[in-house]
């Protein structure tokens, strides 16, 4: 709703009451006033004349026939295209109890009959350099919090390319995993889709939910970036002290982006990319690490990482391991639904695997 002179406008009153000389007299002062009256004889006018424009206050009987004031009062504020528009109860019934009931259903004030004059003038012009105070407030934090929005965007995204790059370095030079982050963030996103329409999943899927995991899943192995060179570099298999070594990158990652996330708080991607970073080593059997986390006890954004990051990470050539076929690949996701995988995530990933991104040799 925009203030009511912003493009030279004249404030609109709505009138409403049953009685033509009461609407007479209200008419008369608001025109005195410099406004533009606007009378409806019963609710369901008022209405009609609503929907055309929308007033900046509202003068309303109490009893009417067909609707009474309060019930009518009582549907504006329900209606967030009207709540906000002030309200001045007009009867002549102006017992403490007939006023409490006016303010409890969002009325901003009352007028006696018979009218007086200044007193009308006085409250009229009162309560709309209020309701026009109130509109310039909302405009000017609307104004704010887009300039807020814009720069928490602009340091997000920095924030996006830097960590983006620290990924990638993570991956050391194996030209095999080049495609990998990408293929893992698509994965995640399309198979996040899926599962939105699985009763089981349905509920805590949203389209931020799905949005988030393509940025987050990208971070999973930045905890990679704190192995020593030799291993990201190297192309022999890990022996026992090494694999204890890329065992501690899902903490180290969760931590850098702890760090981050400390320092910017209303990041959005952030506390999923930690999760992720955390737990997708993490099996569905509770033997994974970090250990003894266990099925649901997973976050779901991690469980639906791990399936991807592995069928991706299978169907590239490794130092430690030759590149698989698709069919072996999906063999071996088979072979771990139930130990490394959730069964209901792995379901929906085999109805959808043929739409999936993956490595090719």
């Amino acid at each position: 709703m925009e203030s009511m002179e912003r493009q030279g406008d004249v404030p609109q009153i709505l009138i409403v009451d049953d009685v033509d000389a009461n609407l007479m007299i209200l008419e008369n002062i608001i025109l005195e006033m410099g406004y533009a009256p606007r009378c409806a004889n019963s609710a369901s006018e008022a209405t009609k004349l609503i929907a055309e424009r929308l007033p900046q206050l509202i003068l309303l009987d109490v009893f009417m026939p067909e609707m009474d004031g309060y019930e009518f009062c009582e549907r504006l504020k329900e209606n967030p295209i009207t709540r906000n528009i002030p309200i001045i109860f007009i009867s002549a019934a102006d017992s403490s109890e007939d006023k409490v009931r006016g303010f409890k259903l969002g009325a901003v004030d009352y007028i006696g009959k018979p009218f007086e004059v200044t007193e009308v003038t006085m409250r009229v012009r009162n309560h709309l350099k209020i309701y026009e105070m109130q509109q310039e407030l909302e405009l000017t934090n609307r104004r704010l919090n887009s300039v807020i929005n814009s720069q928490s965007r602009r340091i997000e995204d920095e924030q996006k390319n830097i960590l983006y790059a620290l990924a990638t370095l993570a991956q050391g030079k194996d030209e095999s995993v080049r495609n990998h982050l990408e293929h893992v963030s698509y994965n995640c996103r399309l198979l996040a889709q899926s599962l939105q329409f699985s009763p089981s999943f349905a509920e805590d899927i949203s389209e931020s939910f799905i949005d988030t995991i393509a940025v987050a899943s990208q971070l999973h192995d930045i905890g990679n970036i704190q192995a020593p060179c030799n291993m990201l570099l190297g192309t022999g298999a890990w022996g026992p002290e090494e694999m204890e070594i890329v065992k501690r990158h899902v903490e180290q990652g969760a931590e850098i982006l702890e760090r981050v996330y400390a320092s910017t708080p209303e990041n959005s991607f952030l506390p999923m990319a930690i999760e992720i970073a955390r737990y997708h080593h993490a099996r569905w059997d509770g033997k994974g690490y970090p250990q003894n986390v266990v099925g649901k006890e997973i976050p779901l954004s991690a469980r639906i990482t791990i399936i991807l990051d592995i069928y991706d990470t299978l169907m590239g050539e490794r130092s430690y391991k030759r590149a698989y076929s698709k069919e072996e690949s999906l063999k071996i996701i088979e072979e771990g639904v139930g130990i490394f995988f959730d069964p209901e995530i792995a379901d929906v990933f085999f109805k959808v695997q043929k739409q999936l991104h993956y490595m090719e040799g």
